[in-house]
């Protein structure tokens, strides 16, 4: 099994594209909770055909998980790992994603505070806090035991209150549309599998043609089965249909892609030729599937996914110019400790707003619910809780899976 020259090390550009990617997600967040604001700074209702920058932010995302696969790979190839591990390292990943994505998405919607014992807020608040004994990383001088142990409580509170919740109509929790961490579990999931066959192709350029067709597998293939009669009603069907996994595992693939032509030894070489084949590729593929497939983000459509690729990529060539090419660094500083610990500072909002709950008041005064001053809050509350992700990163809380 190759490791295709991949060194397992940290990228300052793909950090960057992966703090900014962050502090636009919370912003946008936050933004889709206040009234009267341009449309463009809003999602796209479903059945309008186009996008909006907000429309790119989820699947910026997606593909910097895409881009951090390889050397995540490599480092634990490089540690002595084989498939088998290295399958299994991405299997628990992938499930404590969707977990959190399921228990976050409950908090949201399809609860009946009414029957519950204790209020939501408290519960959505001990489930972050069960979400964060499970999964810190504690300090290395820790013994096994003594780092077992908070986990052990933390997943005994994420039963205690799975037992506890109750949905509408008399049911428990459920997994509805997996929520945004579960949607990136799944399509983490489908395209490290990919990536894992990719592995026993030593030969570069075989490797990267095996993971673009496999990433247009997943955007065409579902989308033409989907007039298939015997598809309909099948399991497969309702793993792509529901929540159209498939199109998220595309634009992962296509994230893997760019970093191996990006960071492979082999082809870094033609790297200027590569990134332009690849930004001019997606681009012309994105408009000629917009065709047949309108952009959609909400049914995440093949043309939405490929319009994604082809931004995604083109910020991240800006980036990497920027960055590692001209050296313009002290600007990313801000970004590094979103870089570090996205999946804390992406939780940190929903704890402060399900606190602030608690105590009965509203963390967003009146005047700032609507407009100009509405866009004013969003940004300053984005840049407050990129603060204090750094300060409780510094404090030494970190979340890994």
């Amino acid at each position: 099994m190759g490791q295709l020259n991949i060194a397992a090390k940290r990228v300052l550009s793909i950090d960057v594209f992966r703090g900014i990617t962050i502090l636009t997600m919370v912003f946008v967040n936050e933004l889709a909770g206040i009234a009267n604001v341009p449309g463009w700074m809003k999602h796209l209702a479903a059945d309008v055909d186009g996008m909006t920058f907000v429309d790119l932010v989820f699947p910026a995302f997606l593909f910097i998980v895409g881009m951090s696969i390889p050397f995540a790979s490599a480092a634990r190839l490089k540690k002595g790992d084989d498939l088998r591990q290295l399958l299994f390292h991405v299997l628990i990943r992938s499930l404590s994603l969707i977990i959190i994505g399921v228990f976050m998405v409950n908090t949201i919607a399809g609860f009946d505070e009414q029957a519950m014992l204790i209020p939501m807020d408290l519960w959505t608040l001990l489930m972050y806090g069960a979400v964060l004994l499970v999964w810190c990383q504690y300090p290395r001088g820790w013994s096994k035991v003594a780092s077992n142990i908070p986990k052990i409580i933390g997943g005994a509170l994420l039963v205690l209150l799975w037992f506890l919740y109750e949905g509408n109509q008399n049911q428990g929790m459920t997994t509805q549309w997996w929520g945004i961490l579960g949607l990136i579990g799944w399509a983490y999931l489908l395209a490290s599998i990919v990536y894992l066959f990719a592995l026993t192709i030593t030969n570069a350029v075989s490797h990267i043609l095996f993971l673009i067709v496999a990433a247009l597998g997943f955007l065409g293939l579902f989308f033409l089965l989907d007039g298939v009669q015997e598809f309909q009603g099948s399991a497969l069907q309702l793993l792509v249909n529901n929540n159209n996994n498939h199109t998220h595992a595309a634009i992962v693939l296509a994230g893997v892609t760019l970093s191996t032509l990006f960071y492979n030894e082999v082809l870094a070489a033609s790297l200027k030729r590569n990134a332009l084949l690849f930004i001019v590729a997606s681009g012309a593929l994105a408009f000629a599937c917009w065709q047949v497939s309108p952009i959609s983000k909400i049914w995440a459509t093949p043309s939405w996914g490929l319009f994604s690729i082809f931004f995604c990529a083109l910020i991240f060539t800006a980036t990497y110019y920027i960055v590692d090419i001209k050296h313009y660094t002290r600007w990313c500083q801000f970004f590094a400790p979103a870089a570090a610990n996205p999946l804390l500072v992406y939780l940190i909002p929903y704890v402060l707003i399900a606190a602030v709950g608690l105590a009965g008041v509203s963390y967003r005064p009146a005047f700032f619910d609507s407009g100009l001053a509405g866009i004013v809050w969003a940004a300053v509350f984005s840049i407050a809780i990129m603060w204090i992700g750094a300060f409780v990163s510094k404090m030494g809380v970190k979340l890994k899976l």
